[in-house]
């Protein structure tokens, strides 16, 4: 859940004095979403890791390439790495 539909949902119910279930078909979200919201005295934060980028084992020979070769397109630079060293 974002903190935009938590604070619409915090507002509906506090607010406009809606019941859940009311919310919940407003919003277009589940019942249980509106539960969990209204059981949250703060805004949700954003708790996920940052991911691996599938590009990471080839930083180093990307940069190596641009480097040697500023203008090689992005299809070249593929075809460098897959040929191999």
């Amino acid at each position: 859940m974002n903190i935009a539909l938590w604070a619409e949902i915090r507002r509906l119910a506090e607010i406009e004095k809606l019941s859940g279930r009311t919310i919940a078909g407003r919003l277009h979200c589940s019942r249980h979403t509106v539960a969990e919201a209204l059981q949250q005295q703060q805004p949700p934060t954003r708790d996920a890791a940052p991911r691996a980028s599938l590009l990471d084992p080839y930083v180093d020979r990307i940069q190596e390439l641009l480097a040697k070769y500023p203008d090689l397109s992005a299809v070249r630079i593929h075809e460098e790495i897959a040929r191999g060293p």
